[in-house]
Parts: C-alpha cells; structure tokens; sequence
C-alpha cells in the first residue's frame, strides 16, 4: 500500500535527503529553505508514519577484518509460515548474516553474509548455515570486489523517491 500520493513534494525531497546523509540537522533545513523547526516537524511525521523507519551508519565491512562478503542462496523444505518464521528467526540471531531476503525463482532467500577470511566462511557454511532450520539445498557466491568499490556502485541505494510521486 503506497501513501505516496498523500505526500508533499517537500516531504518527498525530505525522504530523498535523508536517505543520502541521514542527519535531522540545519543543512538539511537549509537544502529545503526551511527552518529547523518545520524541517524537524516533517521529518517527525514521517517518521511517526512509517515511511522513516530508522537511521544507520554505512560501515565498510573490511575496515573491521572482514575480508569475505558474500551471498548465501538457501533452499528450504517447506514454505508454510511457521517453517518461514523459525528460518527467518535463526538467521537473525547470526551476527554474520547481515541481511536476509526471501526471494522467488532459483532460491527461497538470499543472505548477505560478512567473514574474516574463507576458512571462516567454510566453518559458517558447514556448522552454521547448514544447521539452520528447513535447508535444503544451499547455493554461495563470494563478492570479487568490496561493497562500495566505486562511488557510483553502493550496496544499499536509496529508494526513487521521485519514481513514488
């Protein structure tokens, strides 16, 4: 369901701001020509909607000894919503994975998963990934390069908010 519709362009602008430097500050106000006060009152409603659901830093992953990234495609068993609910619970307890989708075509979900070098990619993939409740078949890609090794290619882009309007 989109809320799109009932949203002014200047709070559109706010959401394409802020999905690209995310600090609620004058700056922002400033790229709006606003003042604080009614920038922090739209940013506030939009988070009290739902269409701002949190704030995070971008860490890059190798600065912190994680030399691997790579992608997890996990097949499981069964596909009923208690099946889906203890799989997507046991992932989220693993500090590793770092984001998890459930995906259709060739695999059931696609994990994004962060280790220090590949024999500890080995050790996740035999102890921990195979453990996981409902697999089948697992299915793994190592990423060549890091994740932000140009500026124009990002491992999280922001959503089109002007594709909403």
């Amino acid at each position: 369901m989109s809320c799109a519709p009932s949203l002014t362009e200047v709070e559109m602008v706010i959401l394409e701001l802020l999905q690209r430097d995310a600090p609620v500050s004058a700056d922002l106000a400033a790229k709006l020509n606003l003042s604080v006060t009614p920038t922090w009152r739209r940013v506030k409603k939009l988070e009290e909607s739902g269409l701002i659901q949190g704030y995070h830093a971008q860490i890059d992953p190798k600065e912190l000894g994680f030399g691997i990234e790579s992608f997890l495609m996990v097949n499981v068993h069964a596909h009923d919503e208690r099946s889906n609910q203890l799989f997507e619970a046991a992932v989220g307890a693993i500090d590793d994975v770092v984001s998890c989708q459930m995906v259709s075509g060739a695999g059931d979900y696609l994990l994004r998963v962060v280790s220090r070098d590949m024999e500890s990619y080995a050790d996740f993939i035999s102890r921990v990934a195979g453990a996981l409740p409902g697999v089948r078949e697992m299915r793994s890609t190592a990423c060549s390069r890091p994740s932000n090794p140009l500026p124009d290619c990002q491992s999280a882009k922001a959503v089109p908010t002007k594709e909403a309007m």
